[in-house]
């Protein structure tokens, strides 16, 4: 029998730097990173130019191979031909990162992610300033996680943790701009200058946990928006009168350093939330939520002088006051649907005036 001679090549392990491969992520040029890693990395300072340009080159051209993996996170694992730090689970995250600026503007379109968004996606590059490669990366993984979650039964976030394997903070920023986006709520940065992304995501997840239909929190339980809408006419505004008294009475006997407007604007805010609250049921009213919030409670309130505490303690006193009162009104069927509702718009209601005085402040 013949000899054959086989030449056998073993190459190392093919290594990922993270630094590196945040800045591909970010949408930014081999020339930018090459600048930025001779600059900031004192490990690679001392080589030549043309050296660092072609390991740059070399990984970006590694991260472009890795990506199709990157969007099926479930097949992406550690190989015995790449050095991927910490099994790629730090890889992952930074993939499916989100800048707030960006996230921002894309649920500020006030319509679901179809093929048709992408002509929109130039303007926020336009606006943020972020590379429009990482914007459209953004916009992408958006576009995938909602057609994986779609329709499935279970809470959003958990899903979105099974599937992708992100953090607890990135699987909730996803259901929120999902949920936001799928039920179309207006949060236009045009009408909604000071709503931040962090406070927008708090708001809807808060939403989301209360008031879900039970199958899957993307819609809201439609039963609980009835109930809420018949409280138009099983609370006269006679009882309602009475629960303002209240109010008053325990603001001046237990706050008594409080300003006395505080009382009279205690009764504006009371009113229109239950105008809000009534008016739930119809879509185009629900999808308006955070607009009317902001329009008829948070605007008149931040211009009264009055802090974001004494919000708090106007909304938990009325909390208290109606829990207190219905009883004696015939009115205990009522108390489960009052106090879900007011309840989760206070927290809304709180984190909204904190974002706007934050944003006149910045």
């Amino acid at each position: 029998m013949d000899k054959i001679d086989l030449l056998t090549c073993i190459p190392d392990p093919l290594s990922i730097e993270e630094d590196v491969f945040e800045f591909w992520v970010t949408g930014y040029t081999v020339e930018h990173t090459v600048e930025n890693r001779l600059k900031t990395d004192i490990t690679i300072g001392s080589y030549d130019r043309v050296v660092v340009d072609i390991d740059t080159r070399d990984q970006f051209q590694t991260f472009e191979l890795l990506e199709g993996l990157l969007k099926k996170p479930q097949s992406f694992r550690p190989s015995p031909v790449a050095n991927v730090p910490n099994g790629g689970d730090n890889l992952i995250q930074l993939y499916y990162s989100l800048d707030p600026e960006v996230a921002r503007e894309l649920v500020g379109k006030g319509r679901k992610i179809t093929a048709k968004f992408r002509k929109d996606l130039d303007s926020i590059y336009e606006k943020t300033g972020i590379p429009l490669k990482s914007v459209l990366r953004q916009y992408d993984n958006i576009r995938r996680i909602y057609r994986e979650v779609d329709e499935k039964e279970g809470k959003v976030a958990v899903n979105i943790q099974r599937y992708y394997g992100l953090s607890q903070s990135l699987c909730q920023q996803y259901a929120a701009i999902i949920f936001l986006l799928d039920n179309r709520i207006d949060v236009s940065p045009r009408k909604l200058p000071s709503l931040r992304y962090p406070a927008l995501v708090k708001c809807v997840t808060v939403i989301m946990s209360e008031w879900g239909d039970g199958v899957s929190d993307m819609g809201v339980d439609r039963s609980f928006l009835k109930e809420l809408h018949s409280l138009k006419d099983r609370i006269s505004d006679a009882v309602l009168q009475t629960v303002f008294s209240h109010v008053n009475e325990v603001m001046r006997v237990a706050h008594p350093e409080f300003p006395k407007s505080l009382c009279i604007e205690a009764k504006r805010v009371l009113t229109r939330l239950m105008g809000i609250g009534y008016s739930l049921l119809h879509t185009k009213d629900f999808t308006d939520i955070f607009v009317d919030l902001d329009e008829f409670v948070v605007s008149p309130w931040c211009t009264t002088g009055l802090s974001p505490h004494h919000l708090e303690i106007t909304l938990a006193t009325a909390l208290s006051s109606y829990s207190s009162i219905a009883p004696t009104k015939g009115l205990t069927p009522t108390l489960s649907t009052f106090e879900k509702y007011l309840r989760t718009i206070s927290t809304c209601l709180l984190v909204m005036t904190n974002s706007r005085n934050n944003h006149h402040i910045g």
